[in-house]
């Protein structure tokens, strides 16, 4: 968080920014309406620059006089948390492909993106890395995992969590949705909580052929 009072000036940046690709405005949206939600997020949705800045720019006078010593990648302080974030871009990069392996047509799509809740009163926080809302009164709630091992059941305790502080009209009905790339354990399978559970490195294979 930027200790920063939004101006005029800053929000022209941020604008400039989203244009150039650098990072994405994530608006959330009202679920029982469909309608778009003047909230947002801003989230920095090109991976090199995050690396850069998380890496490179703090190490970059090592780097300049050859001083830097690299082991690797995954030697990295805070590694792991950086390549979630990392692989959520891609999979927000190839959401199409995401609606399509869930058999859900352009045409049925009312609203996708990340969402989130904010906590009021009524209703606690939550926010749900990807959803789809359909016509048909669907709410697919996709988690996107990365780790660099199989993912556990306790994936489904986290989800249920999420859906446990999502508010949401009566008639809707929610899909939860795992997209993962290292391999899931054979409990999270066995249990039949997900609707999909979508490894993600078999869609890249996929697209790279």
């Amino acid at each position: 968080m930027l200790d920063i009072t939004q101006t005029g000036f800053i929000s022209e940046c941020l604008e400039v920014l989203v244009k150039s690709g650098f990072i994405s405005r994530d608006y959330t949206w009202k679920i029982s309406s469909g309608e778009p939600s003047r909230l947002s997020h801003f989230r920095l949705s090109d991976n090199y620059i995050r690396f850069y800045l998380k890496y490179i720019d703090k190490s970059r006078l090592k780097i300049e006089n050859n001083h830097f010593a690299f082991k690797s990648l995954a030697s990295l302080p805070g590694w792991e948390t950086i390549m979630g974030l990392q692989f959520e871009n891609l999979v927000l990069r190839n959401r199409e492909n995401i609606k399509e392996i869930l058999n859900i047509k352009p045409e049925e799509v009312i609203s996708d993106n990340p969402f989130f809740q904010r906590k009021t009163i009524r209703n606690a926080g939550c926010q749900i890395d990807y959803m789809i809302q359909t016509k048909f009164g669907g709410l697919y709630i996709c988690e996107i995992k990365f780790s660099k091992h199989s993912v556990r059941k306790e994936i489904i305790t986290e989800v249920q969590q999420k859906l446990g502080k999502l508010s949401y009209p009566r008639g809707f009905s929610c899909r939860p949705v795992l997209i993962h790339v290292n391999g899931i354990h054979e409990d999270v399978v066995d249990s039949g909580y997900f609707a999909e559970i979508i490894n993600f490195g078999d869609l890249l294979t996929v697209l790279k052929n």
